[in-house]
């Protein structure tokens, strides 16, 4: 619609009368905000209060049709006595297509959410729980349990940005004029339209996003980017740094979670217990720390947490002994 940093008039003329289109009346006041929108607007103004000469009031008075020189004379006299209190009526003449011009900037931030104080909402979901929430540009999310999700109700003109302490699964609403960003403890999710799980506990140093539709990039905090494919996974470590990308076989392993499910291939058994302490809202201890490093591999659809404990149990040398509500011993049956 644009061209160069020109604006089509049309599309500027259906924002005045507001019967823009959301993106039009994007495009218009992303327009406005360069230096080019800026010099119309302000032309615009200057034309819609031009201070009226007397060559213009000759005209509009239609002078050339006053037979007497004498009587023109006198009239101009007249005229020019008048000028200053006449400009200033144009000038509140003026404000008219102003007014119009402010009722058109009204309408642009009414349908983009541009040039507005952003009002932001935060959401957490205890742990045992999982959550959907579907953002103002239609994007859904789908928390998992312990995680915190803080958004503005109304996103900006030129991209749209979300904070994650947690997991949760996005579908991004396409819209390529403005990136999705996920902000995370020290790396961000860029992209426009697509479905990916990504974790980013504040307790656990691995940040982890899994791609299963569209394309994403992953950006650290020292801006080197990885940009992922589809069926790609990347596990960055916050310790070090390092950013691995992989293309594992089976997807579920990130987003089983979504379905109550349980899916873990050769992990420590410490990420296990965390993962149901989020999950089933429950608490281990252990007097072996050692046992939180063997690395156990199970899958589970079970919907109490006694019967995935008994599912553990016959993969592993481990017992879970009851020691209060909710609350579990991990001994070593060695």
């Amino acid at each position: 619609m644009a061209k160069d940093k020109s604006m089509d008039p049309k599309i500027i003329d259906k924002v005045l009368t507001k019967t823009a289109s959301t993106e039009e009346a994007r495009l218009v006041a992303a327009w406005f905000a360069t230096e080019e929108g800026g010099k119309y607007c302000s032309m615009r103004f200057d034309r819609e209060s031009y201070m009226l000469d007397e060559g213009n009031l000759s005209e509009w008075t239609s002078l050339a049709d006053i037979p007497s020189s004498r009587m023109r004379l006198r009239l101009m006299s007249n005229l020019r006595k008048q000028i200053f209190s006449f400009r200033w009526k144009v000038v509140a003449a003026a404000l008219i297509p102003f007014f119009v011009l402010l009722g058109a900037f009204t309408f642009v931030t009414h349908k983009t959410g541009v040039f507005t104080t952003a009002d932001y909402a935060k959401i957490y979901v205890p742990y045992g729980d999982q959550l959907q929430v579907v953002l103002q540009d239609g994007t859904q999310v789908q928390l998992n349990s312990g995680s915190t999700l803080r958004y503005p109700k109304s996103f900006g003109l030129f991209n749209r940005k979300v904070e994650l302490d947690g997991e949760a699964y996005f579908y991004v609403a396409k819209d390529a004029g403005r990136p999705f960003y996920v902000v995370m403890d020290r790396m961000d999710v860029k992209v426009t339209g697509t479905k990916f799980n990504a974790k980013a506990y504040a307790d656990e140093n691995i940040i982890s996003v899994a791609l299963e539709e569209g394309s994403v990039s992953l950006i650290d905090c020292r801006n080197k980017v990885y940009p992922m494919k589809i069926g790609q996974s990347a596990d960055y470590n916050k310790i070090s740094g390092v950013c691995t990308l992989t293309s594992p076989e089976n997807m579920s392993l990130y987003t089983a979670w979504r379905s109550k499910s349980l899916n873990f291939y050769r992990t420590p058994l410490g990420e296990i217990l965390r993962v149901l302490e989020r999950q089933y809202d429950v608490t281990f201890s252990t007097d072996s720390l050692a046992l939180l490093d063997y690395r156990f591999s199970m899958s589970s659809s079970k919907v109490q947490i006694s019967d995935i404990l008994r599912d553990l149990e016959k993969v592993s040398k481990i017992r879970f002994e009851s020691v209060g509500r909710d609350q579990f011993k991990v001994i070593s049956q060695d």
